[in-house]
Parts: C-alpha cells; structure tokens; sequence
C-alpha cells in the first residue's frame, strides 16, 4: 500500500499503488516507476549459466578471509577496489576458465582427465562441496572436483607463489592439492 505525505507527486510518497506504480526515494530524489514484476526463466540457457556460476560460486565460498590463498590475492594487488575476494574469483574464474559451454565442457573434459581427479573431488567433499545441477540446464552437472580444480587453475595462472603453485597443474599430486587447500581454509 502506498502511505502518501501532502498531495500525490509532490512532498513524498512510498510503496506500490495498486500493483501499477511504485513511489521511493532514491539519492534523495522521490522517485516513481512501473510496478513490475521479475521473471524468472527456466531456459536451458539460464540454467547453463546458473549452474557455472553456482557451482563456481560454491567453491570459491570456501577460500576464508584470514587464509594464506586471500593473503596471496592481497599481496599481489589483485582485488580491485569496490570488489570482494568471492566476486573477484568468481568473476575471474569464469571470464578465464568458463566462458561459454564449450570452455565448459573443455573445464570438465580436463578435470576428469586429470591423474588426480580423485584428489580434487576428494578435496571438494573435504570441503563439504557438492555437485551443482539444474534440472532444466542444457549441460553437465558442475562436478564438485571442477571447483578445487578451476582455483588451481587460476591462481596459477594469475602469478600465486610457493608451492604448490610454481608446479604445472598437470603434475599435481595429492599433497599439492591438500597444500592449496590448506591455504584456503587457513588450517
């Protein structure tokens, strides 16, 4: 209901008048817009982009404020002003590993592939991550290996030292593995 100050439009108004128009104030500003109602579609695509974005957001969820990997990202300058540690992984997570569906795929091609893919799902489940899927998305479910797997990936690619960073990605072994995620968890 709209709770209305002096006449309508000019000193203030607040809230929905009859699901047509909505009165608020913004920066000061009375403001009025449509009522509008969000919709939330179902598609193939938006479950596609759903699932790598939750699955992302899951794993990256588990790299703690105080541990040595956030340490890292600080030392080197990496967050950008305005962005926090999860949106700064998620963000470059995605923009670099998991474009579209085909780098998806790809992503999860390469994680299964992986000597020790036991270990990054080993280490996920550690973790207390779990497979990420939607019903009505059109790929794979975000396995809940791929996570551990795509932060390896990006924080070697982005310049992390010390071990177990300096080693290639397709030599890490399971010490390797519980090392970063020792560093995310700062245990």
């Amino acid at each position: 209901m709209a709770k209305v100050t002096g006449p309508l439009y000019s000193m203030s108004a607040s809230g929905k008048l009859a699901n047509a128009m909505v009165f608020f104030g913004w920066k000061g500003i009375n403001v009025v817009r449509q009522w509008v109602v969000p919709s939330n579609p179902k598609s193939a695509l938006q479950g596609d982009q759903r699932v790598i974005m939750g699955g992302t957001g899951r794993a990256v969820g588990k790299v703690k404020p105080e541990s040595a990997f956030h340490q890292q990202m600080l030392d080197l300058g990496l967050i950008p002003s305005g962005q926090t540690k999860q949106s700064y992984l998620v963000k470059g997570t995605i923009e670099n590993h998991l474009s579209d569906v085909t780098a998806y795929a790809a992503a999860l091609a390469e994680l299964t592939g992986h000597t020790s893919y036991a270990d990054f799902v080993a280490g996920a489940e550690n973790l207390l991550i779990d497979d990420y899927d939607l019903e009505y998305a059109s790929i794979d479910a975000y396995d809940k290996g791929l996570g551990i797997f795509l932060l390896a990936q990006f924080a070697t690619t982005i310049g992390f030292t010390g071990t177990p960073y300096t080693t290639d990605l397709d030599d890490w072994v399971t010490a390797d593995i519980d090392g970063m995620i020792s560093d995310m968890t700062g245990a």
